[in-house]
């Protein structure tokens, strides 16, 4: 039996973890000005600049309290992390501006706004946020490993690693869920394929690259349905279940190979 796949059941999944959400204010308007121009950026973070700051002050305290839950760290060591993520905080504002000039040149030239393409200037930067100022490629990712002694660095990759195969456990609940729903999957049927995932997560000693994860893990987990052999799919599915399967399995074709070239995985 060839690999199957089951892209397709949950693209709507991945299309919501990739996209950011419409523009809900003033669509019915010609015209919109730079506070619902901000406001669209800043819509999960307070709405305005002022919020967002803040907001956003706070989430480099609490990498602190993250890294701290595998190892402690000296008070000169924090403040080279703060002062890394405020870089990362100043590198966001910079686009941010560059947005909004972008905006104000686009009202200049048209009274009456495409809405659309102000959106687009915004989305990306909303998304920005969503998915996080200090994940991978941050500043503050990269001066953690600078200050951090060796020892300190093996604590923390191990916490990762183990918060990391926390999260894809309950992905894989979820993933599974949505799946019994499409193919009629029995509990214990649902349970027999968790298993299969279980036995993949522990096997994950390294934490994979891009800023994405939720939709990554969506990935993988996709992959992994596809990897299952022949023979366990005859001991946990029945006939018509894998023909289900297998009918979507030209869908999941070029996922792994999309994520290699990517390096999002291995």
């Amino acid at each position: 039996m060839k690999p199957f796949g089951w892209v397709g059941l949950f693209a709507a999944i991945l299309l919501g973890s990739l996209g950011g959400m419409a523009p809900t204010r003033c669509v019915a308007q010609n015209q919109i000005d730079l506070p619902q121009f901000d406001s669209w950026i800043f819509q999960r973070h307070g709405r305005d600049e002022a919020r967002c700051r803040t907001g956003l002050k706070k989430e480099i305290e609490l990498q602190f309290v993250r890294i701290e839950q595998s190892t402690p760290l000296t008070e000169s060591q924090k403040d080279a992390l703060r002062l890394a993520g405020q870089g990362d905080i100043k590198r966001f504002f910079d686009r941010v501006n560059d947005a909004r000039e972008k905006f104000l040149q686009m009202e200049q030239k048209n009274g009456n706004q495409d809405i659309n393409e102000a959106y687009q200037l915004a989305s990306p930067l909303q998304q920005e946020l969503t998915q996080g100022l200090f994940g991978n490629g941050s500043l503050i990712q990269k001066v953690t490993r600078y200050v951090m002694t060796e020892d300190q660095a093996s604590e923390l990759e191990e916490l990762e690693i183990k918060q990391y195969r926390a999260k894809l456990e309950g992905s894989s609940k979820v993933f599974l869920a949505t799946l019994g729903r499409g193919a009629a999957l029995t509990a214990k049927q649902q349970r027999q394929l968790h298993e299969l995932f279980q036995k993949k997560i522990q096997q994950i000693q390294e934490l994979p690259t891009g800023n994405n994860q939720v939709a990554l893990q969506h990935y993988l987990l996709s992959i992994w349905i596809g990897e299952i052999t022949e023979k366990e799919a005859e001991r946990i599915l029945d006939p018509e279940q894998i023909q289900i399967v297998e009918r979507l399995a030209e869908r999941a074709k070029g996922v792994r190979q999309m994520l290699l070239q990517q390096g999002l995985i291995q």
